[in-house]
């Protein structure tokens, strides 16, 4: 049975969206995932997005503290299923080990700053190669946990659902940042 991922941080705020050109115009490079921030910058708690396994937790020069997770079975807003791997970065705190199976209610850790990081925020990739989750677009060459890969990425849009019911109570607001657009705003309702 498919099953519909959910925001990983549930009063969401993007900062930076899915290949924005003022993103690569800023830093000089394309930004292969969205950037997120809790709306209040009060609660950085990362949550699992749906039913899935950690795959590998460690660390990368570039975007620190990471995590790895691979979802099964994953309804896409384009009534595709998929089975996904989310890459989660700049943690400051991970309550998770390689192995580990994570269901919307497991908390993965804590958003934060590590890594070379502008601020804190937690920087997402959804990826549809799940049998190498730990190969990024994102980097030139290997740093760390993560390996540098080609482009399988998808906007996450088409991959995550607001859930607005309890007990998640999602919402998504943007930053005002040049950076989102928006298309990055453009989540389906769980």
């Amino acid at each position: 049975m498919a099953q519909k991922l959910i925001l990983p941080i549930n009063k969401t705020r993007i900062t930076a969206g899915y290949k924005n050109v003022n993103y690569r115009k800023e830093f000089g490079y394309n930004h292969y995932g969205v950037d997120y921030t809790d709306q209040q910058k009060s609660d950085k708690t990362v949550w699992g997005s749906g039913d899935g396994v950690i795959t590998h937790v460690g660390w990368s020069n570039s975007s620190g503290n990471v995590i790895c997770a691979v979802y099964k079975n994953c309804q896409l807003t384009n009534g595709q299923v998929k089975d996904l791997t989310i890459r989660y970065y700049h943690l400051e705190k991970i309550y998770v080990k390689a192995g580990d199976k994570i269901t919307k209610d497991t908390r993965l850790g804590l958003y934060g700053n590590t890594g070379a990081s502008t601020g804190d925020h937690l920087h997402i990739e959804i990826d549809t190669d799940t049998k190498y989750p730990n190969y990024t677009p994102q980097l030139g060459k290997n740093s760390g946990v993560l390996k540098a890969g080609t482009d399988s990425t998808i906007n996450p849009t088409l991959a995550l659902y607001v859930k607005a019911t309890a007990p998640d109570y999602q919402s998504v607001k943007n930053s005002g940042y040049n950076t989102v657009a928006s298309s990055d705003l453009q989540f389906k309702n769980y």
